[in-house]
């Protein structure tokens, strides 16, 4: 009797659909560095803490540098939670800008993005933290954004690429670019309606009461 009605709840939660898989957790590193601009990070990682998928979060984030020791952004002691060396492997890369030149010379840390990047499903660079895929060479031959100030500068620099004035994000696929500072939060929601639908990242970006995000403000390339 108590193996029969074992079957019938188990054939009544098929049924009635109430049976649900956890959802799979994704790791996001959110790359930083001193002088990094606060808002390229923070808001990436307010709209991946704050999205919701089945009552659930499905991301893991967690922040790295070159190493754990603390330091300084605007005012903020920051204190990474891994190294480049030492962190778990991500699903998700967010390069953020800021004073990138610290670090876009750092051989040790272009090696480790484009390595990283590699394995990874999706890279997003935040404003300047698009140097970093830069001289990693990962944006050859791929459309690209940043803050609309270094534009110039860099399609001086590095003519294989085709950038975008005036666009919040340029998605190739597994690399995404985004402009300057606050285009983060565009960026970061693009990605969850990319992995999740639409209806998830305005529910994130309805909690945090960013109004401004028009998904046709990015470009999508189609390949």
């Amino acid at each position: 009797m108590k193996k029969l009605l074992m079957l019938a709840t188990l054939l009544l939660t098929v049924i009635t659909g109430t049976a649900q898989s956890p959802v799979k957790k994704l790791n996001v590193a959110i790359f930083l560095y001193p002088e990094a601009e606060l808002l390229d990070f923070a808001g990436p990682q307010e709209v991946f803490t704050k999205t919701d998928v089945g009552g659930e979060n499905p991301f893991n984030v967690y922040t790295v540098a070159v190493d754990t020791s603390s330091f300084d952004i605007q005012s903020l002691i920051i204190k990474p939670q891994y190294s480049i060396f030492n962190c778990p492997k991500p699903n998700i890369i967010i390069l953020s800008g800021g004073d990138s030149r610290r670090v876009q010379n750092d051989s040790t840390v272009i090696k480790w993005v484009k390595e990283i990047s590699a394995n990874a499903e999706i890279t997003m660079s935040v404003c300047s933290g698009a140097s970093l895929l830069l001289k990693a060479g990962l944006l050859e031959g791929k459309d690209a954004t940043t803050h609309h100030k270094a534009i110039d500068r860099y399609e001086a620099r590095y003519p294989a690429t085709k950038f975008h004035r005036k666009t919040r994000f340029v998605d190739n696929g597994n690399i995404i670019t985004t402009a300057g500072v606050s285009a983060g939060i565009d960026g970061a929601l693009h990605v969850v309606e990319k992995l999740y639908g639409r209806d998830v990242a305005a529910a994130t970006a309805d909690f945090m009461e960013y109004d401004k995000w028009q998904p046709g403000q990015g470009l999508v390339i189609d390949k």
